[in-house]
């Protein structure tokens, strides 16, 4: 799973040459993912339901990585069909974390970055003040 979310984030042209001090801007550096979760409620696969989104209890945390906007499925408190996160460094862990978190419960992530599932966010859900960053202590 973790093959596929690197080549899922891999850059499409091929990078130059790359030095120490880059590599240190780039862990430093926020990037956005956007995730949908399919609603798998109608599906009936061996005997297991799936489910309509992901239990927000599920979603994978790990350091340098926080929620920014959680959308829920309709009249569900605890269900999320969509979130934002922003995450620091390599997202390929992330993007692993988050497939397997979904596919646990028998949903399936989908998991963008970059400007169109921004726009794609915005369109469907609008913009909305960011929730703030935590302190660092």
């Amino acid at each position: 799973m973790k093959q596929l979310a690197e080549i899922a984030t891999r850059p499409l042209v091929p990078a130059q040459a790359v030095t120490a001090t880059v590599e240190v801007a780039a862990l430093a550096e926020e990037r956005d993912l956007y995730v949908w979760f399919e609603n798998t409620s109608a599906r009936n696969t061996d005997g297991r339901r799936g489910i309509a989104g992901l239990p927000e209890s599920l979603l994978p945390c790990a350091r340098g990585t926080r929620v920014v906007e959680r959308r829920y499925v309709e009249d569900h408190m605890h269900l999320l069909c969509a979130v934002h996160l922003k995450c620091k460094g390599d997202a390929a862990d992330r993007v692993a974390a988050l497939y397997t978190a979904a596919l646990s419960v028998g949903t399936v992530a989908w998991v963008g970055t970059g400007s169109q599932y921004q726009r794609a966010w915005v369109d469907m859900y609008g913009a909305r003040t960011l929730l703030p960053r935590p302190a660092e202590s």
